[in-house]
């Protein structure tokens, strides 16, 4: 059973999850079999002892005590239990959406004739329309909904007179033309990580429509398409500006997930002009990622992810604001995911020291920390390479590249990344082994770096290699 969906269901569950399932299953509205009950009480005890409490024999004498074991009907009892845990879900993903909940709410009004209460909830609910801050894809979406229950009871009880159809048009029009430009922002991000080649019918038709339509003016199809004209076209740089001024004016009106992915979006396009060389967007991302930070909107129910904390860093260290950076590093520890936090954070604190360059307080640093990511790990096993060959400790670099190829060697789908520091070891090894003054043998393997395409840590390679370098 250790291996079930249902298991794997429980291990997803939070305490307060167990405490309101506990109620849920014992509801009889939603459970009114005492074999579930009593399975689930068992399981919310036997997820703290191991997996010898979580076999299924032992879980059906607890729930049948001194009948037989039965697979069938064990599997059965599990099947319902989790159809239960299934329901929670959903249901707790209903009530989150209270705007949805009075959606279905008014449904139902309209479809029962309770046309007193309908027309009570309906105001109640445009008004808090109004008052909500968002202006997000989801606001017109259930806008559009809300003007659509409208129609449908003005247009059974009336046959004339003026209906809401411009207005239901007008909010179906901003939501298709800000989600459909939002998945075609994904989408070119998507394709400059894959080959795979998306596509989205109907986009030039919808680009041509917003840029001559008032709509444009909406913060989420002004957003979104300022977005999408700057990723696609990243030369014409006014598209990136017209985007950050519309970030700055409309982040509020965005909830912090969507604002987050908003800022990512800005992020991603300084990424892609960075790659082509263009390294005043340094600063760019920089400020996008500092003001994200301020603004709480990076940060995902509380917690940073370890790529953004080693991305900000190194856009820190590039503007030189190491003060900034080293206070980054304290202040966001407490944010990073529970289960690596140590090894995050003194991964980075070591890529903090190697850059200022400290080096005894980052080789101190990289010999305690063992990133899971498999390139953190090789990156930090390559800052302690050459660590120790700035310091001259050529013994422990020796060891080094000896257990550097292990660990390379037992590493599956590491893709052109192994060539690259397969090849960096191999260098290192034979400028170990230079004769001093030799001066030929260190011009042709220099050579050889260059004309290597695969290969890590290439710069230092080249610069460690020039004439007047020795490494003894």
């Amino acid at each position: 059973m250790h291996k079930s969906t249902l298991v794997e269901a429980f291990r997803a569950l939070s305490k307060k999850d167990i405490r309101e399932l506990r109620k849920f299953v014992r509801s009889p509205y939603f459970n009114q079999r005492e074999d579930v009950i009593r399975l689930f009480d068992y399981l919310a005890e036997a997820m703290e002892q191991g997996e010898e409490a979580l076999h299924r024999e032992r879980a059906y004498a607890w729930v049948f005590p001194g009948k037989p074991y039965d697979d069938a009907w064990m599997k059965l009892v599990m099947h319902f239990l989790l159809n239960a845990i299934r329901k929670y879900f959903a249901l707790l993903e209903v009530e989150g959406d209270e705007t949805g909940l009075q959606l279905h709410l008014l449904r139902a009004l309209r479809r029962r004739g309770l046309d007193k209460l309908f027309e009570k909830e309906i105001k109640n609910l445009e008004q808090q329309q109004e008052r909500q801050p968002f202006r997000n894809v989801g606001y017109h979406y259930h806008n559009y909904q809300l003007q659509l229950e409208r129609y449908e009871y003005d247009h059974r009880q009336r046959r004339s007179g003026r209906m809401n159809l411009q207005e239901l048009a007008e909010e179906l029009t901003i939501f298709y033309l800000a989600d459909i430009l939002r998945h075609s922002c994904t989408v070119l991000t998507a394709r400059n990580i894959s080959q795979e080649d998306y596509k989205l019918e109907l986009l030039e038709e919808v680009l041509r429509y917003v840029e001559r339509s008032p709509v444009r003016q909406s913060p989420a199809v002004a957003i979104y398409h300022q977005a999408y004209k700057a990723l696609s076209e990243p030369e014409a740089e006014a598209y990136f500006a017209n985007l950050r001024e519309l970030i700055e004016q409309h982040w509020r009106q965005f909830p912090p997930e969507e604002a987050r992915d908003i800022h990512l979006l800005a992020i991603n396009y300084c990424i892609q002009r960075l790659n082509k060389g263009h390294r005043q967007y340094i600063q760019q991302a920089f400020e996008l990622y500092r003001r994200g930070l301020e603004r709480g909107v990076l940060l995902e129910e509380g917690a940073l992810s370890k790529f953004t904390y080693n991305n900000v860093l190194m856009l820190a260290i590039a503007q030189q604001e190491w003060e900034w950076a080293e206070s980054f590093l304290e202040k966001y520890k407490a944010h990073l995911p529970l289960r690596e936090r140590e090894n995050i954070y003194r991964y980075n604190l070591a890529v903090y020291y190697f850059r200022k360059p400290d080096y005894g307080r980052a080789m101190q640093l990289l010999q305690q920390a063992n990133p899971e990511d498999v390139l953190y790990n090789l990156n930090a096993r390559s800052m302690l390479l050459r660590i120790y060959y700035e310091l001259g400790e050529y013994d422990a670099l020796e060891s080094l590249l000896d257990s550097f190829r292990t660990y390379i060697g037992r590493q599956k789908g590491l893709g052109y990344h192994k060539e690259n520091y397969l090849n960096l070891l191999s260098f290192v090894r034979q400028m170990l082994r230079f004769a001093p003054g030799d001066r030929g043998a260190r011009e042709k393997l220099r050579r050889k770096v260059e004309d290597t395409p695969a290969v890590a840590e290439k710069g230092w390679l080249l610069e460690k290699l020039m004439p007047a370098q020795s490494p003894r």
